[in-house]
């Protein structure tokens, strides 16, 4: 095991964070350190070259936090097992499924393995049998798991959701930084500092598309880049929708949407479109008392853009072409392109590997899909997924109104709102993931949903039940939360 500069930095701020910080402390430099997608805290040759994320190490800091005698939180983890007991299981049974699917149906199929350096190929294949990408992809859904517990005992005991509110809206800002001022630094000697951050074992991919520099930031490419901005962009929609500082969470969502649109990323597309469609059928479905504020709003934006986007259009030569050129590229000459067809041949593996094994999966990061959803099926089965979709129902709670529009209940609000915020999440990993992690912002967004929305609650002290979140709007029914 290999530290690295960056792990040498994170460890620093963790344990100065043990030392002198909060639970509240340890929640941001989680959240923060999703900033850093591109980059490794450890490196790990024995596990084929696999590497750990500052994210997955920050976790190590949140948990020795949560669970430090006299001020942790450790008579909270029961209550947030339990909230989150389907997630839990969907782990578990990942961890069983990595090791023994792959054994099981080891040299029955061909695939195309997570990690391949020696493809002769687009398509090239090779037998399925047990590698270090198992035990990877395992602990990176354990992962996900404990930082949903985690998040929950926070954000219900810890008043982590004001952390969790103020940090998507930063993030947000440091996101859309990041990948701006990557651009004019391509090429330069300034571009040693975003190649210092992208230290991890990933493909570095740095093309353009025309005279159109694919937008990345600190991460390997732009897919990954727009994966964490379109979950940043739908945490700040939602909370927008729902008054929740709607100031700062709308800038910050209109300045991801439109660096999404120039990221040149075909799954920042698909988000940004199946996003905008579901936020025009849930007004007309379920109208509130705010909703034309937020209609006249959208209506204004999308005006405003439209009028700046003509101008510019109009006076720079050439622009239109070759907007138009990348666009079409990106969009309905994707399918036809060789990375189309290698990505639906993907996506094409895991529903193979579902009938191959009747449904009971050949186990996590046994072979590369293009999708979440067809990774989920083929490496899982039918039990993993039920698992996983058991646990989203049980977060975003399709029966009550905050799921869908502001309410009186701030605190449901605010549940409403990370429970949307990591259902639409879920978009881009369905479109472009290849992994069977749904990703720790899923987990984090969902773990506070359940925290301000418990489906089950324990008996704890006066003093443990006063601390958890009970709040109201003003008659106003606008609340900014400090």
């Amino acid at each position: 095991m290999e530290i690295t500069i960056i792990g040498f930095i994170e460890l620093a701020l963790g344990i100065a964070i043990l030392f002198f910080g909060g639970m509240r402390s340890t929640l941001a430099l989680l959240l923060g350190s999703l900033l850093l997608g591109g980059s490794a805290a450890l490196k790990l040759p024995s596990l084929g070259g696999s590497s750990i994320p500052p994210a997955q190490l920050a976790l190590l800091f949140v948990y020795l936090r949560l669970l430090m005698p006299g001020g942790g939180y450790l008579w909270t983890i029961a209550e947030s097992v339990r909230n989150n007991i389907w997630l839990v299981f969907f782990a578990l049974f990942a961890i069983a499924s990595s090791y023994i699917a792959p054994r099981i149906f080891a040299g029955t199929m061909d695939v195309f393995p997570m990690s391949y350096g020696d493809a002769r190929n687009l398509f090239d294949t090779v037998p399925l049998e047990p590698t270090s990408q198992n035990v990877t992809a395992a602990l990176y859904i354990v992962g996900s798991a404990l930082a949903a517990i985690a998040t929950y005992s926070i954000c219900r005991f810890g008043q982590g959701y004001q952390t969790l509110v103020s940090a998507g809206i930063v993030m947000a800002w440091i996101h859309v930084t990041l990948g701006w001022a990557a651009i004019p630094a391509r090429g330069t000697s300034a571009d040693a500092v975003f190649e210092f951050f992208r230290n991890g074992q990933y493909a570095q991919m740095d093309n353009a598309l025309g005279s159109f520099v694919r937008i990345r930031g600190t991460f390997p490419e732009a897919a990954a880049y727009t994966k964490l901005a379109f979950a940043l962009f739908v945490l700040n929609a939602e909370l927008w929708y729902r008054s929740i500082r709607s100031r700062a969470t709308g800038m910050a969502a209109c300045a991801l949407a439109a660096t999404m649109f120039f990221s040149t990323s075909s799954t920042a597309y698909v988000g940004l479109s199946v996003y905008f469609v579901a936020w025009w059928l849930r007004l007309m479905l379920f109208p509130f008392d705010g909703a034309g504020r937020k209609l006249k709003a959208m209506l204004n934006l999308c005006g405003t853009l439209a009028v700046l986007a003509a101008v510019m259009l109009a006076v720079v030569p050439g622009l239109a072409q070759q907007t138009y050129d990348m666009l079409v590229h990106m969009t309905v000459a994707k399918s036809s392109s060789s990375s189309g067809q290698q990505r639906l041949f993907w996506a094409l593996q895991g529903w193979e590997a579902f009938k191959h094994s009747y449904g009971l999966g050949v186990g996590p990061g046994s072979f590369r899909s293009s999708s979440s959803a067809t990774a989920m099926l083929g490496s899982v089965g039918i039990i993993g997924t039920a698992a996983f979709l058991a646990y989203v129902y049980s977060f975003f709670q399709p029966r009550r109104r905050s799921s869908y529009m502001e309410t009186d209940d701030l605190t449901h609000d605010l549940g409403g709102a990370f429970a949307s915020a990591a259902v639409l999440s879920l978009i881009t990993s369905i479109v472009s993931s290849p992994h069977v992690d749904p990703g720790m912002h899923f987990a984090i967004f969902a773990g506070a949903a359940l925290a301000m929305r418990p489906r089950t609650l324990a008996s704890y002290s006066d003093e443990a039940a006063s601390s958890a979140p009970v709040m109201t709007r003003p008659s106003s029914g606008i609340e900014k939360l400090a």
